[in-house]
């Protein structure tokens, strides 16, 4: 397990390099530079020009990367041009939020879609199994934002069951905090739990109708033991595979959540960083999203190892 921990660690170095390229160019390409979004629209050109070399942007661009990218390796993102408050400190206040949203969401998909995806392999061609193959296709085709604002409509605003928008820190109140994220994590969960929900019923079938596992009906042994120890197991591999795209994906997707919701997340954040052109706010949130998507990918290629011992050796 070491040997592969090193070696995936040493094949993400590539990656993290292109990544925080283009992150960095993100300030280059993006017409109207920091120097202007922070010295506002009645900023005189001399004014603009000032602020430049201020903020360093006259050096060249490899000394401005690695000064930047000095600074990142020691966590530290700059200040908000449009607030001037420390970009590393709003991060560590919103991340927990964004994170706990993908997670729920996460555990909305694999507890929805598993069960689901297991059950309908094994009643394949029947009408649970048309009723789950039809709800997973409507699943896929509603938007998450879409489902979102009719689940504010339906059980916030009409049955009143759960608060429309808002948060509640889970330090502060963890029943506040589980009630108001339950219709979010529901939204965003939703698309995830037909695509694993599909994955699962696809890769069951697929090793229920090999070889050893007809082996297994001929030999008696119990139909539990069949699905869950020899089929499952060997689904899992591929349903892993789908769960890590699935984890990274949903980053995005909390954007719009968040927007609708109203949770202080880093979606809110990244939003409002673009729409005012604060580049340290940007790039300080891209590299985290970056960074949590690549560290999802370690994640997932090491439970491969976990989960076939054939790629250990």
């Amino acid at each position: 397990m070491t040997s592969t921990l090193v070696k995936r660690l040493l094949a993400i170095i590539p990656t993290v390099v292109v990544a925080t390229l283009l992150v960095f160019s993100l300030e280059q390409i993006t017409p109207g530079g920091a120097a202007e979004a922070a010295a506002g629209p009645t900023a005189t050109p001399a004014q603009i020009a000032a602020l430049k070399a201020q903020m360093g942007l006259n050096d060249p661009l490899p000394v401005q990367y690695g000064k930047w990218l000095w600074n990142l390796a020691h966590l530290q993102f700059g200040q908000s041009v449009i607030n001037r408050q420390d970009v590393g400190t709003e991060i560590t206040q919103r991340l927990p939020v964004t994170v706990e949203l993908t997670v729920l969401a996460l555990l909305v998909a694999l507890v929805v879609g598993i069960p689901l995806g297991i059950l309908s392999a094994a009643r394949r061609q029947t009408r649970f199994d048309a009723a789950v193959r039809g709800g997973s296709g409507l699943g896929l085709a509603v938007p998450e934002w879409l489902l979102a604002m009719l689940a504010v409509d339906v059980f916030a605003l009409q049955l009143g069951w759960l608060p429309p928008t808002g948060f509640t820190p889970l330090a502060d109140n963890v029943g506040a905090n589980l009630q108001g994220m339950i219709l979010p994590a529901l939204a965003l969960g939703s698309g995830a739990a037909a695509i694993v929900t599909r994955q699962t019923r696809g890769a069951m079938i697929e090793v229920l109708d090999s070889p050893f596992v007809r082996t297994a009906w001929a030999l008696g042994i119990p139909r539990r033991e069949i699905y869950f120890r020899f089929a499952l197991k060997n689904a899992l591999i591929s349903v892993v595979t789908v769960v890590g795209l699935i984890a990274g994906a949903l980053l995005g997707v909390a954007i719009l959540i968040e927007r609708v919701f109203v949770i202080p997340g880093m979606g809110s954040m990244l939003v409002d960083g673009v729409g005012q052109k604060d580049f340290p706010v940007m790039q300080g949130v891209t590299v985290v999203f970056v960074a949590i998507v690549i560290l999802i990918n370690l994640a997932v290629d090491l439970s491969y190892a976990a989960l076939d011992p054939r790629i250990r050796r």
